[in-house]
């Protein structure tokens, strides 16, 4: 696995559970089962700068920031994007 597979599961993990709670308890389970997906994301916590205890929950926080912000971009009125839930 490498830097952008580190990633793009990630983001899967981010989308498939919503909240970080749940999202945090999965993506463990796949580092304590999974040795070579637990050095890739070493590999990819140092290269970001992050430790690896709060690597996980810093790009979920960051990763959501930037999903809210591409639809504050989208309706800037905050009536009209409530319309669309």
């Amino acid at each position: 696995m490498d830097y952008f597979d580190m990633e793009e599961l990630l983001v899967d993990i981010v989308k498939k559970y919503p909240d970080i709670e749940s999202a945090e308890a999965h993506f463990q389970s796949l580092l304590d089962t999974d040795d070579e997906l637990k050095e890739t994301y070493t590999e990819w916590c140092v290269a970001k700068g992050y430790h690896e205890k709060r690597g996980f929950s810093i790009f979920y926080q960051e990763y959501i920031s930037r999903e809210d912000t591409i639809w504050d971009s989208i309706f800037p009125n905050r009536e009209e994007y409530d319309g669309y839930k």
